[in-house]
């Protein structure tokens, strides 16, 4: 599978960088999909490939919008998908236009920007008349990046603007996870830190706490990703135990987990990383109940195809390129590894994996992450068995938490902790260096690291193959 994707997503990032015409791309895939059908050998494989490369380029050319209006005033009705996050003076939330006077823009996302008073919840609906403004030229990198998540642009509201408002009369399942959790614990740091790890909710996270995370390299906790997901998995497959006494028992209890696995990534908000990690949990889910081999590198290569068909932008969201970086540098550095230096004793073995983990995922991500933040951490290498042990602590707890909130005191405790740890690696010297990697750089790294680990995956298959003194 992972020589279907890599030449899909080349044609989307070719696409990103080059304006092709569609009749071009069209005409190229048709084409080659004839050379896949009439050719043999290395010629239908090279057909392939363009086919693929084609497909991608495709797809990614066909999801750009070149028929909006900007600066014009136009009537709109919003409804607001994201409950809105206090910044410094103002406030920013996610919406999408229902229905408007001028139709091209039904359908579209937008950032609707407030003033400190002006607070939405997911579900409310805004009828108003305003502009929508492009994203600022001289901030290049976030207007990309929002384009790639789907916005077109932002409008302003604000205590002193004239719209018509409709509160959402439901709250939506995140809402009330996030409001049983809030009942439960203290307003403060490690109930932010419980919320994000559990429900996906940021809002309360300080830019203080979110920079201790980056400076010691554990940002990756405070958002839903395969650990988060991997531990609901856990729970949940131990929960459902019991149906692998009834008659079909198996394949009710993994329809059962996958079902209970999609709701919890529903209630977390459908972030790129928990449907990734949810798509590859489901197929691990498969592949138990049905004593199929699990290929991780063919699973996740599979995910990655899956989701860039249907949204093709994913492909240069941050949180996107980190997930599947981590999750391909723990399959084919870290697996290999902790088999090979696992011992008889369970303890020990734990305490390795969880250092290869730790070690994997940094380094994989590190060039990404230098390039993008301009911040590099050698400290979570450190502290990672830690972290992810109280991490653990807090998921497993704060996913019961919703059900029993008097648990809940557990996994702010524990968060605490983790955020004492996590302050004080964050402060230790040499810790974290600050470093601008540019895109060739980290393009140059990644090609030798891919070549370096393509040779050492062959060198034991060498040594496997028979000697031609064996045959006489």
């Amino acid at each position: 599978m992972a020589v279907v994707v890599i030449p899909f997503a080349m044609g989307i990032f070719f696409a990103n960088m080059v304006i092709a015409p569609v009749w071009s791309l069209l005409l190229a895939t048709v084409v080659s999909l004839v050379g896949v059908i009439a050719l043999t050998k290395w010629w239908q494989n090279i057909a392939l490939f363009t086919m693929l490369f084609s497909v991608g380029a495709l797809l990614h050319s066909l999801s750009y919008r070149d028929d909006i209006t900007y600066n014009n005033p136009v009537e709109m009705l919003l409804t607001v998908e994201s409950s809105s996050v206090v910044r410094e003076g103002y406030t920013s939330a996610e919406a999408r236009i229902e229905a408007s006077a001028d139709n091209s823009l039904s359908g579209c996302n937008v950032v609707v920007w407030g003033d400190s008073l002006t607070k939405f919840r997911a579900g409310d609906r805004l009828l108003l008349t305003t502009t929508i403004r492009p994203f600022r030229a001289e901030r290049k990198e976030y207007a990309e990046l929002m384009h790639h998540r789907g916005f077109i642009g932002s409008i302003s509201v604000g205590s002193n603007t004239l719209y018509n408002y409709f509160p959402t009369e439901h709250e939506s399942l995140h809402d009330r996870a996030v409001a049983r959790l809030q009942g439960a614990m203290a307003e403060g740091d490690a109930r932010a830190v419980v919320l994000a790890m559990t429900t996906g909710e940021r809002s309360e996270i300080s830019s203080e706490l979110r920079q201790n995370y980056a400076a010691s390299g554990a940002s990756h906790l405070l958002a839903v990703s395969g650990l988060h997901i991997g531990i609901a998995f856990m729970l949940i497959n131990f929960l459902l135990l019991p149906l692998v006494l009834l008659r079909y028992g198996n394949v009710w209890r993994s329809v059962g987990a996958v079902a209970l696995i999609w709701l919890y990534v529903w209630l977390c908000g459908m972030s790129p990383s928990a449907v990734r990690a949810a798509i590859m949990f489901s197929l691990l889910q498969f592949s138990l109940s049905s004593m199929r081999e699990y290929m991780s590198i063919n699973i996740l290569a599979g995910t990655a195809f899956i989701m860039l068909a249907f949204n093709s932008h994913l492909l240069f969201d941050i949180s996107f390129q980190l997930s599947f970086i981590a999750v391909a540098g723990i399959v084919v550095w870290a697996v290999p590894l902790y088999r090979l230096c696992s011992t008889r004793f369970k303890a020990v073995n734990s305490f390795i994996g969880v250092m290869f983990v730790g070690i994997a995922s940094t380094l994989a991500t590190l060039p990404l992450v230098a390039n993008s933040f301009s911040v590099v951490s050698l400290v979570g290498i450190l502290i990672n068995p830690v972290v992810i042990l109280l991490a653990n602590i807090v998921v497993l707890v704060g996913v019961v938490a919703m059900a029993l909130p008097f648990t809940a005191i557990i996994a702010e405790y524990a968060a605490a902790w983790q955020n004492r740890v996590v302050e004080w690696a964050a402060t230790l010297p040499y810790g974290h260096f600050t470093i601008s990697l540019p895109e060739w750089a980290m393009w140059l790294i990644y090609g030798v690291l891919f070549v370096v680990t393509l040779l050492l995956w062959l060198l034991p298959r060498r040594e496997k193959e028979p000697k031609i003194e064996d045959n006489l």
